[in-house]
């Protein structure tokens, strides 16, 4: 049975913001790195072929599982990750109540990447925009809050 799902919620898509994704994951002291053109370590060997090579693999050192990201026809890139025992979750995961579908778990198991993933994301396109990113505030429920200046 595969435990691997392919996350397509969040479009993947800024490689400068998935880059600065992890290094927000290293500050808080998760031993972690994007590495380039690797297979991303799974549950067992017909997942690795299944998956095959990603343009980008999050490897994650303390755990014995990674995420991979497979480049799209339309440029994205779509999140494949194997959720067998929640290996990811436990370095990653979101501090949100868990979702009843595969790929929500498989985003709540990646929760703390998509958010600062996406965080980033914002950032950049507004900055490409001319605005400005004042504050960025993420409560307790793990909801962000952006305050963005220069809009006309």
């Amino acid at each position: 049975m595969s435990h691997v799902t392919r996350v397509g919620g969040v479009k993947i898509k800024d490689v400068a913001a998935m880059k600065s994704a992890v290094q927000e994951l290293v500050k808080k002291g998760v031993r972690c790195e994007l590495v380039e053109n690797q297979v991303p370590r799974m549950h067992g060997e017909a997942e690795h072929r299944r998956v095959g090579k990603c343009e980008y693999v999050l490897k994650l050192h303390s755990g014995s599982y990674d995420v991979g990201f497979k480049k799209q026809t339309d440029g994205t890139y779509e999140a494949v990750i194997d959720t067998y025992g929640s290996h990811v979750g436990k370095q990653i995961g979101a501090a949100c109540p868990m979702p009843n579908t595969a790929e929500g778990r498989a985003q709540h198991q990646m929760g703390q990447f998509m958010q600062q993933y996406t965080r980033h994301a914002v950032i950049n396109a507004e900055r490409a925009k001319g605005r400005m990113v004042e504050d960025c505030i993420i409560d307790a429920q793990g909801k962000m809050h952006l305050t963005i200046s220069g809009y006309n």
